[in-house]
């Protein structure tokens, strides 16, 4: 449940949004705010304590982090969200209870929901979902955020109203909770709350997690909890027995929009079959004979149904499978991949639809900053020498570092009429390939527009010799573009990417 240092979750790794004390789902008011409040504490006039000069500059960079929404974005892709459920260990030796990531305070009653919005105009249409742990007073405010901005920008496009009118049904129905993740995190939570010995919310954790178990291992799991947590006969209220005042406020609008169901059921049949998803998680069932693609980044391929099951592969993002089979209630996809591989993964993480289609809508959402000159793209390992790429050209360029069978060592940017300076080369012999384009994208490592491969022609050996220091400095130009035998020649986009 936490970072490799122990000190903070896997969602904010460096510890921003515990500093200003909120979630990582805070929007930007609740973070200002927050921010505020703190430095009026903290500041050196008011608090001359080396402590807080030390918490006023925690909290100051927090700020300039959060308050910046692509830096924020990054931040954010850096962290593992989506992913944070699926690594809470209902058997972990010492669980620590779990926090809203709204308001970040721990919840007693917490579930994993996920609340779909729509926006949409003309012809686009994109569907995003708003996921993660929450307590049920910001539950409730998330559905209600996340059906009020449907409202106002859902209904624009041609799929819009359709899409539009299943998130707002959900949301009023209290948001999506999977069955499997909600059990998980009250089998967690009641452990917690077991481990600093209150029985009672224990054990009615315990209780509502009976819900949520489906499968006679599942149940017996619950019920030694049940046993090992025997209440002391003070009664806690189930927060979520009834559908609370969040259903009243979102059923409201629907009284306006009735007569507008029956003019919008025509655009409705051209609903296409695959939707625009800006979420890394989203619930949809799978059928036997689909064709499928992965919708996370390293989806786990497993020998068997289960999250227990070995693993047998891990799947890229946008990588096409074929659905052969279900299992557990729809909730698990027994797949094949173009390789062969056959194996089992979560249904929800299939999506359907043209995967080079969905893989440049997303490219496009998530490109983040422009990269600048010297800028290190990705890096599989390092080493201590020392190259200076001169790009003479107008045209910027991401270099890649290649092994002689192919995979990519290095990536990195160089600017247009520019000398960028790479430390940490390893040690071997490597193939320089570069390519030029529009609109480079971050989290995908293309450009989107008119992409072009090259190699150079001479590889670079960064192999030290006898009487040499360690450490080699080697200076390279990226040479023009031809067919001469010191030029770059076309190099297959396929082979560039490839890691």
């Amino acid at each position: 449940m936490h970072d490799e240092k122990g000190l903070y979750p896997p969602s904010d790794p460096r510890g921003y949004y515990a500093a200003l004390e909120v979630g990582p789902l805070a929007d930007l008011a609740e973070i200002k705010a927050a921010y505020r409040q703190k430095a009026k504490y903290l500041h050196p006039d008011r608090n001359p304590t080396a402590d807080a000069a030390e918490e006023f500059m925690r909290i100051s960079e927090a700020w300039r982090v959060l308050r910046d929404a692509d830096r924020r974005a990054l931040y954010d892709r850096v962290a593992t969200l989506p992913a944070l459920v699926r690594q809470i260990d209902p058997d972990a030796p010492d669980p620590q209870p779990l926090c809203c990531a709204r308001c970040g305070r721990p919840s007693a009653q917490p579930r994993y929901i996920l609340f779909p919005q729509v926006k949409s105009f003309l012809l686009k249409t994109r569907r995003q979902i708003k996921q993660g742990i929450f307590c049920r007073d910001c539950a409730d405010r998330m559905a209600i955020h996340a059906s009020t901005l449907t409202w106002l920008q859902g209904w624009w496009g041609l799929t819009g109203p359709w899409l539009s009118l299943r998130a707002l049904i959900s949301n009023l129905k209290g948001g999506i909770r999977p069955r499997q993740d909600n059990l998980r995190v009250l089998l967690y939570q009641a452990r917690a709350f077991l481990a600093k010995g209150d029985y009672d919310l224990a054990h009615a954790l315990a209780k509502q997690a009976r819900a949520f178990a489906r499968f006679p291992e599942e149940r017996a799991r619950v019920e030694r909890l049940l046993a090992q947590s025997p209440p002391s006969g003070r009664k806690l209220k189930d927060r979520w027995a009834h559908g609370g005042y969040a259903a009243f406020i979102q059923a409201f609008p629907f009284v306006a929009v009735l007569a507008a169901i029956a003019i919008t059921t025509a655009v409705v049949t051209l609903h296409p079959t695959t939707d625009e998803v800006g979420a890394a998680i989203l619930i949809q069932p799978a059928r036997a004979g689909e064709s499928r693609h992965v919708a996370v980044d390293l989806l786990k391929v497993r020998q068997a149904p289960g999250d227990t099951q070995p693993v047998v592969a891990l799947l890229d993002r946008f990588t096409p499978v074929q659905v052969t089979d279900t299992a557990d209630g729809g909730e698990w996809a027994r797949i094949k991949t173009p390789g062969g591989l056959t194996g089992y993964v979560p249904a929800r993480f299939l999506f359907g639809g043209s995967a080079h289609l969905q893989k440049d809508r997303w490219c496009g959402e998530h490109k983040g900053p422009d990269p600048e000159n010297g800028d290190v793209l990705s890096r599989r390992t390092g080493g201590e020498h020392r190259l200076d790429v001169t790009n003479e050209s107008s045209d910027d360029v991401v270099v890649r570092l290649k092994t002689p069978n192919g995979h990519t060592v290095l990536s990195f940017f160089v600017g247009a009429d520019s000398t960028a300076t790479i430390d940490g080369i390893p040690d071997g012999v490597f193939r320089v390939a570069f390519a030029t384009g529009e609109t480079f994208s971050r989290a995908c490592g293309i450009y989107l527009d008119n992409m072009r491969a090259f190699m150079v022609p001479n590889a670079q050996s960064f192999e030290a010799r006898p009487n040499q220091n360690n450490d080699l400095h080697l200076a390279l130009t990226i040479p023009d573009i031809g067919p001469g035998p010191d030029q770059a020649h076309p190099f297959p986009l396929d082979r560039f990417l490839n890691n």
